[in-house]
């Protein structure tokens, strides 16, 4: 009984997440949102506007690119920079799941989160 109140409690905790991230999804997209447009080189052309009007020299226009492309540059070192915090994040939530668990289910546990990291994409430089 105890392993199925268990079973039952992590099914609900697991639909929980499911259903607030696909919720998170669902709003996000019925605003038109998109939280790392200003990482995208394609954010660029919308930022043209802060310019619209104004009569830039060549000069001018290579300068501010070179800003933009040095901004970034820092964008993407300050994320970079972030990722073994998120790691830690995400690692003890790990620990916290399989603590959970019974210890005859750590081992499936464990290799089915190598399987999720494995399905992650590396970082190209």
């Amino acid at each position: 009984m105890k392993n199925r109140a268990r079973a039952v409690g992590m099914l609900l905790l697991a639909a929980t997440f499911s259903v607030g991230a696909l919720g998170g999804m669902a709003v996000e997209e019925a605003m038109g949102l998109d939280w790392f447009d200003f990482l995208d080189e394609d954010a660029a052309p919308s930022e043209d506007r802060l310019f619209a009007g104004m009569e830039l020299t060549e000069a001018q226009r290579e300068r501010i690119e070179q800003i933009r492309e040095r901004r970034e540059d820092r964008l993407e070192a300050y994320w970079e920079s972030r990722v073994p915090e998120i790691q830690l994040v995400v690692d003890q939530s790990y620990g916290e799941m399989r603590a959970v668990l019974p210890a005859e289910r750590h081992a499936e546990f464990d290799r089915r989160v190598r399987q999720l990291r494995a399905r992650m994409p590396a970082e190209s430089d």
